[in-house]
């Protein structure tokens, strides 16, 4: 397979950002303390979609009095055809680009670069979450910031979230693996997901894990009761040590999964 040179970037404006999980009215006053969660995309889709994908698997009623997500959009023009093309409308983007064994990627630095941007442009953040190859990249950043080799000048996050992830298998990110990774993380696995196998190994990368095992395949799942309350203690623990004067107590309640 030849190995494309990255499209032309596109430049990720404030302006273009998505804030999902906050819904302050005019006259209510400031908005309520919340976790501030940067999200990553998934390969060849967009911040936009993202949104929809976690406003669809009914993750901000559960968790919109705990976290703020905000969105960044990746900086390459998708490169080939979307899965995500027949049911959203384009633009689509991607993180990086590879060969087919993954032996060769492109764009990866400069996509590094730019999250360390958007950081320093628009965090700080607690927590950093990703899906398919936005968690990725994701499970892998927090491992190269531990060691220093990556986001050297940002504050670290406190925790990390994959969904539909694994282990990263290009060069520039495996150093991130070479010590269990001591950051806090929320693994979303399905049963279905085509990356699974993957997903299993990057829960080994991670010192402490929590694993939450769903049905569904390669998405951003709807919860069952059990998992979405696994789900919400995760971010409430963070909630909590950050506001230990506010500490959260809702009651949770949710529709049952589709």
């Amino acid at each position: 397979m030849a190995v494309k040179t990255p499209a032309s970037k596109v430049g990720t404006k404030a302006t273009d950002d998505t804030v999902a999980g906050s819904s302050k009215r005019e006259g209510e006053g400031p908005p309520a303390r919340k976790l501030r969660v940067m999200c990553l995309h998934g390969f060849r889709t967009s911040a936009r979609i993202m949104q929809k994908q976690i406003e669809v698997a009914q993750w901000i009623p559960l968790l919109d009095d705990l976290v703020e997500f905000v969105y960044m959009e990746a900086p390459y023009a998708a490169s080939g055809k979307s899965a995500s093309g027949e049911k959203f409308e384009p633009p689509f983007f991607e993180w990086y680009q590879a060969n087919q064994d993954y032996t060769e990627v492109y764009g990866l630095e400069e996509s590094i670069e730019q999250i360390a941007a958007f950081i320093k442009s628009r965090g700080p953040f607690d927590g950093l979450m990703g899906f398919s190859q936005g968690g990725v990249l994701s499970g892998a950043l927090v491992g190269l910031q531990e060691k220093g080799l990556a986001l050297r000048d940002i504050e670290p996050f406190r925790f990390v979230v994959v969904i539909g992830s694994a282990v990263a298998r290009y060069p520039l990110l495996k150093p991130a693996y070479l010590e269990p990774i001591r950051t806090s993380s929320l693994h979303f696995i399905g049963e279905k997901d085509f990356m699974r196998k993957g997903g299993e190994l990057l829960v080994q990368a991670y010192r402490d894990p929590t694993v939450i095992r769903h049905p569904h395949g390669h998405l951003i799942p709807r919860l069952a009761q059990d998992e979405a309350e696994a789900c919400r203690a995760f971010f409430e623990k963070f909630f909590n040590l950050k506001y230990p004067e506010a500490k959260s107590s809702r009651p949770l309640s949710i529709r049952a999964p589709l």
